[in-house]
């Protein structure tokens, strides 16, 4: 028996301890503590801002345990063990971003030790390359089927070979594990990530997950297989791998989370915004950077970049990844004009459904309260409505739907007020009663489904809609800073609705505005796409779902070669035939990398999880299952049924690894302020700084969140702070922005830039040198790769101001280009690639 210790809140006088039955090679307890922090989080700051970079903190077993963390027991005491940080570095092109995911695990102990860790990644990515650094060493992933993955892992781990292993619990939740960390070292875990931008009234929208919620986990307890706060149950079996520790809400790690966006757009990017952190944006040379605006955080809610672009008359967006023979793959986003013949708003029935579980409890049951509000008041005079509430049992403001009138809203709004979250988020009760209530309109059924989601039981969740919708349609609206996206959205899939999202510091007209703009709009209904006399094949998904006016369709698929011509949308709106012709011209898309991935993660989902597998036999869909897994291992992209792997086994090591399970930090609560030490930024409301005091308001423009931070003292402006204690703004990690490349030769561009950003920090470190004799200093240069045909590079250095240029720095940026290494051009001969990079303060 493993024991997992949960020390409670300040209130208990003893920790809460649950055991389970863990895997055999499991000899380990390891500890999370929830108690509560000093009031201004003073002792949390203190030892994030002392310890040095990968140092394991000392902690004092005697005064108690203040906070959550990682800890192990060594000759020296009690140690604490944090993932060091995590860095997003994205590229946008067209309607898909890139990312190269980097996570830092560090072992300062005298043994070697194992780390798993869960985290988030969009709903919808693909990933699709793999890597581990180990010092000079660079081991590249391999994608198996999960069970041979998991095999090669386990023998290298006792084989006594470091490993890293990358498996998808959900589509929006994965477990990384890393074997064999030697004491005193550090070891760098990458991933390439593609996903898809959201498209909604002409904003593109970027969501980068950073946080796993808590899930509510229903079900008999059935075992314990992973590392994981809850037990497997019988309606969640893999619970214990998707509820890792989550620290207590007024506590925070000292790992710390470092995001930049570049932008390619020759157009320009418009009226952007930040949804939950403060950013600063430059533009230069056709390319948009974005940072968060005091460099590093605290991973505690998802970060949200949305801008505005421009569309042509035609409104439909075309990106392209070409292969050498002239085909390739395509991404084609067409969105509805907004000129389809107007009617007089139809009576409607609308059934608002509110998550009323602890998990919402705070900040996110106001923010669906202020939505609730608008919502009731905004209804249309011949509306009738309901309004449902659900935690451990759903309840309702009426047996049947009432009419709107005075008397009945005034009912409705004292409900919503009466509202507060506490229990369990037992959703399939909320959903089975509301179809239920549906299923009595004579109208099409409009629900509006509240919640921030985060429960274990998806798929059930899923085949009720499934089993149930009948003639309603289902808008989710998902609540908070770090909703379950996955979830939201597949509701709203497969009931055929749309979703949009909520923060806490928004007011939600935006939200209840949509919403009824899309419900008031008749939607296309019974979609058909005829390509014409294009040469494309393999178009996902294939089952379109209805088109409500501001929503974009957006579809993958292959073509042969490059060709233009006339797609034609079809479909009914109120009974009448509807057509749009949109023209195309895959000769003039715009040019991408990834698209090859996105194919094949959407055709993987709408194998396994489009709405006609909830009505499919067993059989049959395991059949779909082993199908997309082939296609999954073919395009290298993970899936819950494939793994990627990576063993060094250049060196062998002694001793068994400790396993430990890395904590996360929880969503963001309502007054403890972030970036304790570094600035203390305030949140959305009032929020305590570094040992200070702060408040925000969500920023104007382009500056995202703007608020007064304490860092020991007062401050203003992005919270930076003055003043003793932490004090000041902190270290700020200077900017590397890469422009766009040109490339002559057979090397793929995707595998160039990649390689490239796997050597930033060294051209980083040569800026460094140039920023500690003048602090201010900005330079653009650009890279002359010579690529032999065996890999080799020969580089030359191009620079705005050669007369001006630091020798040192000039010297360390042509040494850290010189020892990249490329793979042998497919094509032979020299490949020439001119490559820019902007270089400023932080």
């Amino acid at each position: 028996m493993a024991a997992l210790v949960l020390a409670g809140c300040a209130q208990h006088a003893t920790p809460l301890e649950y055991e389970f039955d863990a895997p055999e090679d499991t000899e380990d307890t390891f500890v999370y503590d929830a108690f509560e922090a000093e009031p201004d989080g003073a002792r949390s700051a203190r030892r994030c801002q002392d310890a040095q970079h990968g140092d394991a903190m000392p902690i004092d077993a005697d005064a108690g345990w203040d906070r959550p963390s990682l800890r192990a027991e060594t000759a020296d005491g009690l140690r604490e063990l944090p993932l060091q940080e995590t860095t997003y570095e994205t590229l946008v092109v067209g309607t898909v971003a890139e990312t190269v995911v980097t996570q830092v695990f560090a072992n300062p102990l005298e043994e070697p030790i194992e780390a798993v860790y869960a985290f988030p990644l969009h709903e919808r990515a693909a990933v699709d390359d793999y890597w581990i650094h180990i010092g000079d060493r660079s081991i590249h992933g391999e994608l198996h089927r999960r069970a041979e993955a998991k095999e090669i892992y386990e023998q290298a781990k006792a084989d006594g070979h470091r490993a890293g292993l990358l498996e998808q619990e959900r589509p929006n939740l994965f477990t990384q594990s890393v074997a064999n960390i030697q004491p005193g070292e550090s070891i760098e875990v990458k991933m390439h990530v593609v996903q898809p931008l959201g498209i909604d009234d002409g904003r593109a929208t970027l969501t980068l997950p950073t946080v796993v919620g808590p899930r509510f986990i229903p079900g008999s307890p059935t075992g314990h297989a992973g590392v994981g706060t809850s037990p497997d149950t019988d309606q969640v079996p893999d619970a214990s791998r998707i509820t890792p520790p989550i620290m207590a809400a007024e506590d925070q790690g000292c790992a710390r989370l470092a995001i930049s966006v570049d932008i390619e757009s020759g157009l320009g990017v418009r009226a952007l915004r930040s949804a939950n952190h403060a950013v600063e944006q430059n533009a230069a040379h056709g390319v948009t950077t974005v940072e968060l605006a005091n460099g590093r955080t605290v991973p505690n809610r998802d970060f949200e970049l949305s801008w505005s672009f421009h569309q042509d008359e035609a409104a439909a967006d075309v990106s392209v990844q070409p292969r050498e023979d002239g085909g390739g793959t395509f991404t084609l986003t067409i969105a509805p004009p907004v000129t389809l013949d107007a009617e007089d708003a139809v009576a409607r029935d609308l059934i608002f459904v509110v998550d009323n579980s602890g998990s919402m409890s705070g900040q996110p049951m106001k923010a669906a309260k202020s939505v609730m509000r608008r919502a009731i008041r905004e209804m249309g005079p011949n509306d009738r409505f309901s309004v449902l509430r659900f935690s451990e049992s759903a309840s309702a403001l009426a047996p049947g739907l009432l009419e709107n009138t005075a008397a009945t809203r005034k009912r409705g709004l004292a409900y919503v007020d009466d509202m507060h979250g506490m229990g369990g988020t037992r959703m399939l009760e909320g959903i089975r009663a509301a179809l239920s209530l549906a299923q009595s309109s004579d109208r099409i059924p409009m629900v509006l489904f509240l919640t921030d989601g985060w429960i274990g039981n998806d798929r059930q969740i899923f085949e009720a809609v499934h089993e149930d919708l009948g003639s309603a349609r289902i808008f989710g609206l998902g609540v908070g800073d770090a909703p379950n996206r996955f979830l939201l959205d597949g509701m709203s899939t497969v009931g055929r609705g749309s979703t949009t999202y909520v923060g806490i510091g928004d007011s939600g007209r935006e939200q209840v505005d949509r919403f009824y703009d899309r419900i008031a709009t008749p939607a296309l209904q019974d979609v058909t796409v005829d390509w014409g006399t294009l040469p494309v094949q393999g178009v996902v998904p294939q089952r379109l779902p209805d088109l409500f006016v501001g929503e974009p369709l957006v579809l993958y698929g292959h073509f042969d070669r490059p060709a233009k011509g006339t797609v034609t949308i079809r479909g009914t709106r109120g009974g009448a035939a509807v057509e749009i012709p949109v023209e195309v011209d895959f000769g003039r898309g715009v040019e991408g990398t990834g698209l090859d991935s996105m194919w094949a993660r959407t055709t993987i989902e709408e194998l396994v999880r489009s709405p006609i597998v909830y009505g499919l036999d067993e059989d049959t869909a395991e059949a779909r299952v082993e199908q997309a897994t082939k296609l999954a291992l073919e395009h290298s992209v993970l899936m819950h049924t494939t793994a990627f792997v990576a063993v060094d086994d250049s060196e062998t090591v002694d001793g068994a690894s400790k396993r430990v399970a890395v904590p996360v930090e929880s969503v963001r609560g309502t007054e403890v302020g972030e970036s304790y030490g570094v600035g203390g930024l305030g949140l959305v409301g009032t929020g305590r700084g570094g040992g200070g005091t702060g408040s925000g308001t969500i920023g104007l423009g382009n500056t995202g969140l703007i608020g007064k931070g304490g860092g020991g003292g007062t401050g203003s402006g992005y919270g930076r702070g003055s003043g003793r204690g932490f004090g000041g703004r902190g270290k700020r990690v200077p900017r590397v922005r890469q422009a766009k490349a040109t490339v002559t030769g057979s090397l793929d561009k995707d595998i160039i830039r990649r390689i490239v950003r796997a050597h930033i920090n060294k051209y980083r470190a040569c800026y460094e040198t140039m920023l500690a004799s003048d602090s201010k200093r900005s330079v653009r240069v650009v890279l002359t790769l010579l690529v032999a045909a065996d890999g080799t590079v020969t580089a030359s250095i191009e620079q705005e101001a050669p007369d001006d240029l630091e020798a040192t720095f000039y010297a360390c940026v042509d040494q850290a280009a010189d020892s990249m290494k490329f793979p042998k051009p497919p094509g032979g001969g020299t490949v020439k690639i001119r490559y820019p990079l902007v270089f400023s303060p932080g």
